[in-house]
């Protein structure tokens, strides 16, 4: 199963991953309503880092989910009309990536295995393999 990955040492902390994703997704470009999230941030050195959250297909979620809302094959998929918006998922999930938002579980699908992010990326920073 194909995952993303991210490579710090090319990110330049731009996010369009984010944006695009929210528009993808929700039809607004809101990185805070994304489904990956690159933080960049500045050490006590001064020296940019980046802290990436993103699905790493771990299927935690799955597991813990007690209405079977969430499914995997290549790619995670919410069934909404099961989902009833428990949060159980996203305290479970390692990366913390998993958002609630209007009562449902938000997770990063990859865009169906098309991933948007990686496209829009413009340092290659984020690949699928």
């Amino acid at each position: 199963m194909k995952r993303l990955k991210f490579s710090k040492s090319s990110c330049i902390g731009c996010q369009l991953c984010a944006q695009v994703c929210s528009a993808m997704h929700e039809g607004e470009y809101v990185p805070s309503k994304a489904r990956i999230n690159i933080e960049s941030y500045y050490d006590k050195g001064g020296e940019l880092k980046f802290k990436d959250s993103f699905c790493i297909l771990c299927g935690i979620c799955k597991k813990q989910c007690p209405v079977g809302a969430i499914s995997m094959d290549e790619h995670i998929t919410v069934d909404f009309d099961l989902c009833i918006g428990c949060g159980v998922c996203e305290k479970a999930c390692p990366k913390k990536i998993v958002r609630m938002r209007d009562e449902k579980a938000y997770i990063c699908d990859t865009c169906n295995g098309d991933p948007a992010c990686i496209k829009m990326c413009p340092q290659n920073a984020l690949t699928f393999e």
